[in-house]
């Protein structure tokens, strides 16, 4: 055996489940990728799989799969683990993963009264007749002839698995889905063997679905649980009724691992206004109870932390689960000591939660496109010179394509520091994550040695003088000044002056007025206001504020502005300030009315800046405009242009326009 490395000795331990052996410690966590085709693994859902696998993880379980018709999305994008037409593509799944060491487990899920907006078009199930606080339709109490169907269901699906060469079956047990609402006193009202009100009870949905797995598959099919040890939800289950639940099921029909998680769904999935490592609390807690392996997930972004958890015995397993997302080789880097090199997860649930079309990364757009996209690597190419204007996500991401590529680059940057906007977003309150991805940005090309020069202007005559092959205008976008009145001695500011250390009087009172998307800017500056003591009104022509925030964030965002004392006002916008007087009026009918600020602060439109992009057209061979350069939006817009422009300009496919917009 090969000695272990002596960074993380014991993130790299090889561990067992049951008889399944592991070579690692690190297991990706269940993750549902929205790719699977008519319930079917998908070309590009096994291409996700394979390559983390080849990344060095030691166990994938992959995403829950449905167990019974009552649980199929109609877009029929969950796979479909109760039809043994299932079996060829999970063992061509199974060889994939196998094929580079990795093992596999498969999360069985049914969804019981938690479809999300209704798109199941069977008719919702639960063990009682009580509609999810997430959707208020009025859920079928499941007979005993409902609950033995399920229950042969998940073994069938478990059959299913093993007969494809799946290494073990995970029953899903938490987020709030069909055995959680059993499990929990809140939704299970029943009477019966069932019923709410005794752990037995509770816990018999479960147990007979372990001894249904167990007849179909044998005894030694490594089998296990995951449970949200504390579902953060008022009236769910906590800690205490965890362990009570794990007792009887563990006396009863024990299984081989136990994973454990926090939430319900909506709220499972934590943003950067979390701890990193936030449920090993709750995992310790456990572990200490049971002499069978506990697995943990929550932030767990980088090796450090994870080693620290297992060298504390607050868990047997790590499993990382977005941080896989954003970068396939987590585990490598970090075996190999080069855990500057990770593209940490920042914690902003904003693509990885978006289904249509299956699941993407903010700062990784080659998730889901693993098989078209292939790794770029210098020596394949001739190499050639790229200069970029610009040391936002979109400069500094084409900088590193390039360099990856094996292309001389350059990079002007007319601030002292790179990171454009992001150094604005990531001063909002729970935002600083952000400035990770700028870090880790900065290290690449440090290693890359891309001469970065900073507080440098580009000017024609210097991208010119550099005789590029391709120009890359990354020069982002500037705030226009708002287009209502101000007079008076009014203060009228944007949130990027805000945000940027430029208004440094907190005000007694201040007026925050979003654009109508709803998204982070408007929220940050409300937030950055509050938490200085400003009594802070939001205010947005939307129907409501928060609008565009991640499902999983907007909670607590409200929550926190709450508790703060800031007040909302939607269907509103502003027509003029004079002196502290803000002219608001309502966009539906035109009403007037007024309140008090002593700052307004604007989320503005954003006029793009592609001068240099226009001077230079016909001067350089190519030129390519991305980012806010070419239309101001997202980050994931920004990361994603550049991976398209420096791709096709490494493969040939720009051609000799002089200007290419993506």
């Amino acid at each position: 055996m090969a000695p272990r490395p002596t960074a993380y000795p014991h993130l790299f331990e090889p561990g067992a489940i049951a008889g399944l052996r592991l070579r690692n410690r690190i297991v990706q966590s269940a993750m549902g990728t929205g790719m699977a085709e008519d319930g079917r693994v998908s070309a590009r859902d096994l291409a996700i799989q394979e390559e983390r696998a080849a990344g060095g993880v030691g166990l994938i379980v992959f995403g829950g799969t449905a167990v019974h018709p009552t649980s199929r999305f109609p877009a029929r994008i969950l796979i479909e683990s109760w039809d043994e037409a299932i079996v060829e593509s999970l063992r061509v799944r199974a060889e994939a993963v196998h094929r580079h060491g990795a093992a596999m487990i498969g999360q069985l899920i049914h969804l019981g009264r938690e479809a999300p907006g209704g798109l199941t078009e069977a008719v919702p199930l639960a063990p009682s007749a009580i509609p999810s606080p997430r959707n208020p339709i009025v859920p079928r109490e499941m007979t005993d002839a409902d609950i033995r169907e399920i229950v042969e269901s998940f073994g069938r699906s478990a059959a299913n698995y093993a007969a494809a060469g799946i290494d073990g079956a995970e029953i899903h047990a938490a987020h709030g889905y069909l055995v959680a609402q059993f499990l929990s006193a809140e939704s299970n009202h029943r009477l019966d063997a069932y019923r709410g009100d005794t752990p037995e009870g509770r816990t018999r949905f479960l147990v007979e679905i372990v001894e249904e797995i167990r007849a179909r598959c044998g005894p030694d099919y490594p089998v296990g649980v995951r449970l949200s040890a504390d579902e953060h939800t008022p009236g769910g289950l906590m800690l205490d009724d965890t362990l009570e639940i794990i007792d009887a099921l563990q006396e009863a029909a024990p299984v081989d691992y136990l994973s454990i998680t926090t939430g319900q769904r909506g709220g499972y999935v934590k943003d950067s206004s979390w701890d990193e490592g936030f449920a090993l609390g709750l995992s310790e807690a456990v572990k200490e109870i049971v002499d069978v392996p506990v697995i943990v997930a929550g932030r767990i972004r980088l090796p450090g932390l994870a080693e620290r958890a297992l060298e504390a015995g607050q868990a047997d397993f790590v499993a990382v689960g977005r941080g896989m997302l954003a970068d396939s080789e987590w585990v490598a880097k970090a075996r190999d000591g080069q855990v500057g090199r990770i593209r940490p997860c920042i914690g902003i649930v904003q693509d990885c939660r978006r289904y249509a079309g299956g699941v993407t990364c903010t700062i990784n757009p080659r998730l889901g496109r693993e098989a078209e996209w292939p790794e770029l690597e210098a020596g394949d190419r001739e190499p050639r010179r790229v200069v970029v204007a610009g040391g936002g996500p979109a400069g500094l991401e084409a900088a590193r394509v390039a360099a990856e590529a094996g292309h001389s680059v350059v990079l002007f940057e007319r601030e002292n520091v790179v990171g454009g906007q992001l150094r604005q977003a990531a001063a909002g309150p729970t935002r600083e994550e952000l400035l990770d991805f700028v870090f880790y940005l900065e290290r690449e090309l440090d290693r890359l040695g891309v001469d970065v020069r900073l507080g440098a202007v580009a000017t024609a005559a210097d991208v010119v003088a550099e005789k590029p092959d391709l120009f890359v205008c990354a020069t982002g976008a500037v705030p226009v000044p708002p287009a209502f009145a101000v007079a008076g001695d009014a203060r009228v500011v944007t949130v990027w002056d805000l945000l940027g250390g430029r208004c440094a009087e907190i005000p007694k009172r201040a007026l925050v007025l979003d654009d109508g998307g709803g998204f982070w800017q408007g929220i940050s500056a409300a937030e950055y206001l509050a938490e200085r003591g400003a009594d802070v009104e939001l205010v947005s022509p939307a129907r409501a504020v928060g609008l565009g925030i991640p499902e999983e964030s907007v909670a607590n965002v409200h929550r926190r502005l709450r508790s703060n004392g800031a007040r909302f006002r939607a269907l509103s916008q502003v027509s003029g300030v004079d002196g502290t007087t803000v002219h608001l009026a309502d966009v539906i009918s035109g009403e007037p009315s007024e309140t008090a600020a002593d700052l307004v602060v604007v989320v503005s439109s954003l006029r793009v800046e592609d001068g240099l992009a226009a001077e230079l057209a016909g001067s350089v061979p190519a030129i390519v405009a991305i980012g806010d350069c070419a239309a101001p939006r997202r980050l994931n817009h920004a990361v994603l242009e550049a991976n398209l422009a420096l791709r096709r300009f490494h493969e040939g496919r720009l051609g000799s326009r002089s200007l290419v917009l993506f």
